[in-house]
């Protein structure tokens, strides 16, 4: 079983370096480029949701850090990088990283920004002018 493990390391090993995620010194030591656990995430969303676009017939745009996410919550993905909520406008939907305080909102309105990784929710009545 540890043989296998191993080979199963090397083999992922030589994928990263195939694709330019990582390099080989000449000392054979292996150096995988920075925030390749964020990128890795981006690429799973990103084709996820180009899957998901084709089935809902509505275009996937991915949110980028310090953007503000608004629309329906219509449901959870789970993928290997963790769950995350699609959130739909009429025109395209988005998936965001999920956390458990949006559960009670699925299939209303939600509003948050995403930031680093996470997005800060700004759930329940918004102020403003209406009454």
């Amino acid at each position: 079983f540890g043989q296998q493990v191993r080979e199963a390391m090397d083999q992922r090993r030589e994928h990263h370096i195939e694709q330019g995620d990582a390099t080989r010194s000449r000392d054979s030591r292996v150096f995988y480029r920075r925030n390749l656990l964020a990128i890795l995430r981006e690429r799973e969303v990103a084709g996820v949701g180009s899957d998901m676009a084709l089935s809902k017939g509505l275009p996937f745009r991915a949110a980028t850090d310090g953007e503000s996410v608004s629309g329906k919550f219509t449901g959870t993905v789970h993928l290997s990088s963790g769950k995350f909520a699609v959130v739909e406008k009429s025109h395209e939907f988005t998936l965001v990283p999920w956390r458990p305080i949006i559960d009670r909102q699925l299939g209303r309105e939600v509003m948050g920004i995403v930031q680093g990784g996470s997005v800060s929710w700004q759930l329940g009545r918004q102020r403003g002018l209406e009454r």
